[in-house]
């Protein structure tokens, strides 16, 4: 129980010392009101564990009582000793402060707990008497808190005006002591180590007439928090959604400000109960989406003085379950001629963390026979072809998700028909020719022209790697069946391209296939622009203006500039322009006024060649 206040007056009367002292000491816990004699639980308990801080003129009363939520307000009653005359207050706090008292005179309370319930108020036993005296002399430490963590504390003075030096100690003997100036408030370091801890002043006046007795106030020095056990009760088995956990931490410490647990990928801020014990629990109900695996359990502790503990892992994991949900399988798309392969993609799993296949299943339209065709054991990978099948037939497919514990999910079910074994009239595709210009380089493409009675379309794909198929990059759509060439222009030098005609028929189905064709793109230096001549655009910037570059893998432009007349293009460029071959414009500013500059642009391409403009140059503030 903690020991409050010592306070102590002094009054100085024809030289003679007279010394009034009050020591407030704990007030014992006591049992409750007697249940039997108050009608069961709907009178309320008796207040308890009283503590008094006294002030100039002041009394402030705090206290306990069992069931703090269910009592309404509290009626203090006090008395001076001196009169049976007593007074009333009404209070909705445990605390309660009372001011304007005459200081040296003796006060006593008593406290007791008002219910109301269904409209009717019932009365507990009024606490333990317990008496006060306001004094001039006191000291409060950290303002009446209960507990710091911090040895440094702040104590508050009250003392006449008179007072010229406080004595303090950490101990009732002041053993150790120091003298200090009258002050308010006042530094002062505790005895080290965790614990009750007090702090005892005496004072002297400006006439030099010290106290012959103390006063004293005591506060709990808390600096550290620790975490001693963390616990659940799962024991290795399997939860799921709705099932509940039981979560235990222990601390030591009662009253804590914070205990929570996070389990590991997942809830991350359980909060936990506190049974006034140094123990903490909870029932935790699993909430829908929590799906982990063997995870850790972190607890969490802050305690009442506000220091945080280091967190800790308890021994044991959890694991709850929850179905992986359903990729989307995509329609399913002809590989390679289409007649034997078909090519599936779906979205990613969102069951990453516990992911641990894609199953890949088959049936026959018409069927519900489905056949496992493949197992893939990234996650990353969301494609698989299918090969060894029948020309025209029809597949269904569906994609399953499992996951770490067993637990699936399905995707929807898509179609596809494979080509029939023989497509007749297929078009003849010819071996590109590259041509290679003034304007732009291009391939050139013609094939025959299509004999389909239900034609639609010419399809141009083009690859990089033999094998084209509607998977590879579809460089052109020409509706027209005697339109048979096509001149391709988007390309890189040094490349090889391999290309085939599809011919669609008005059902959007593939009617035949082309040969397939190659050429290899030459490497070319690109040809060099030509630069204007630099417009002034104040004194100290000009804007540059070029040609336009049709390079076919143009890279970008790199401007350099040196003073004088002549460029020097080992040191680094000004600018480079990447990706738009259409910008032909550049602002070159904050340059120094009356100096001649130089300019070239250059252009290069992917593969690192370049071609030099001519040079330009122009004195700063348009004077040569």
């Amino acid at each position: 129980m903690k020991k409050r206040i010592e306070w102590i007056q002094y009054v100085f009367t024809g030289g003679l010392l007279m010394m009034l002292l009050l020591t407030s000491a704990c007030v014992k816990k006591p049992t409750g009101p007697d249940e039997s004699l108050q009608g069961g639980n709907a009178f309320p308990g008796k207040p308890f564990d009283i503590h008094i801080s006294i002030g100039d003129g002041l009394v402030r009363l705090d206290w306990t009582v069992n069931e703090r939520a269910t009592i309404d307000r509290f009626i203090i009653t006090r008395r001076n000793v001196t009169e049976t005359q007593s007074v009333e207050f009404t209070s909705t706090d445990t605390v309660f402060v009372n001011q304007n008292l005459v200081n040296g005179q003796e006060y006593v309370y008593s406290i007791k707990a008002i219910k109301i319930i269904d409209g009717k108020e019932f009365a507990g036993l009024p606490s333990d008497n317990i008496s006060a005296k306001p004094n001039v002399y006191a000291v409060l430490l950290e303002d009446g808190s209960e507990f710091t963590p911090n040895r440094s504390v702040t104590i508050g003075v009250t003392a006449p005006s008179t007072t010229s030096i406080v004595e303090l100690s950490n101990s009732p003997d002041f053993a150790n002591s120091s003298s200090i100036q009258f002050s308010a408030n006042v530094q002062w370091a505790l005895s080290p180590g965790d614990g009750h801890k007090g702090v005892w002043a005496r004072f002297q006046d400006k006439d030099g007439q010290t106290t012959n007795a103390a006063v004293s106030d005591s506060i709990f020095l808390d600096t550290r928090a620790s975490i001693f056990t963390v616990e659940e009760n799962t024991n290795g088995q399997t939860k799921v959604a709705a099932d509940s956990i039981y979560f235990s931490m222990y601390t030591g410490e009662p009253f804590g400000r914070r205990a929570s647990i996070e389990i590991e990928d997942g809830p991350r801020d359980v909060q936990l109960n506190d049974l006034g014990t140094g123990y903490y629990d909870a029932w935790y109900v699993i909430p829908k989406d929590a799906d982990v695996f063997q995870a850790k359990i972190t607890a969490y502790f802050t305690d009442r003085a506000g220091n945080v503990a280091t967190p800790i892992f308890a021994e044991s994991r959890v694991t709850i379950l929850r179905a992986p949900a359903a990729v989307t399988l995509f329609k399913p798309v002809i590989a390679g001629d289409g007649r034997t392969s078909l090519k599936l993609s779906w979205s990613l799993t969102e069951d990453e963390h516990d992911f641990q296949t894609y199953e890949v299943y088959r049936a026959l339209l018409g069927s519900n026979e489905f056949a496992l065709v493949s197992i893939i054991a990234q996650s990353t990978e969301t494609s698989f072809t299918d090969t060894n099948l029948t020309p025209n037939t029809t597949y269904v497919y569906q994609v399953v998700v499992r996951d770490k514990s067993g637990l699936t999910g399905e995707s929807n079910e898509e179609s596809q028909t494979t080509r029939p074994d023989e497509i007749a009239n297929p078009v003849i595709l010819y071996e590109p020719l590259f041509f290679e210009n003034d304007e732009v380089d291009k391939i050139d493409l013609t094939w025959t022209q299509s004999a389909e009675d239900n034609f639609n379309s010419y399809h141009i794909y083009r690859d990089t790697s033999p094998n084209v198929t509607t998977n590879s990059k579809l460089v052109s759509i020409i509706s027209l069946v005697d339109n048979t060439t096509y001149s391709d222009t988007h390309f890189k030098e040094n490349q090889t391209y391999y290309y085939s005609v599809f011919v669609y028929d008005d059902g959007g189905q593939v009617a035949s296939i082309s040969n397939e064709v190659s050429v290899t793109v030459p490497n070319t230096i690109p040809d060099p622009i030509y630069v204007a001549q630099p417009i002034i655009v104040d004194t100290t910037g000009f804007q540059l203006s070029w040609s336009q570059s049709l390079d076919p893998d143009f890279a970008n432009y790199r401007i350099f500039r040196s003073r004088g007349n002549t460029v020097i293009i080992t040191n680094e460029p000004i600018a480079i322009l990447s990706g738009d071959r259409l910008k032909t414009t550049y602002e070159d500013r904050n340059l120094t006024n009356g100096i001649t500059y130089s300019y070239r642009v250059f252009v290069y391409d992917t593969n690192g060649d370049f071609a030099g403009s001519n040079t330009v140059t122009e004195v700063t503030g348009g004077t040569n």
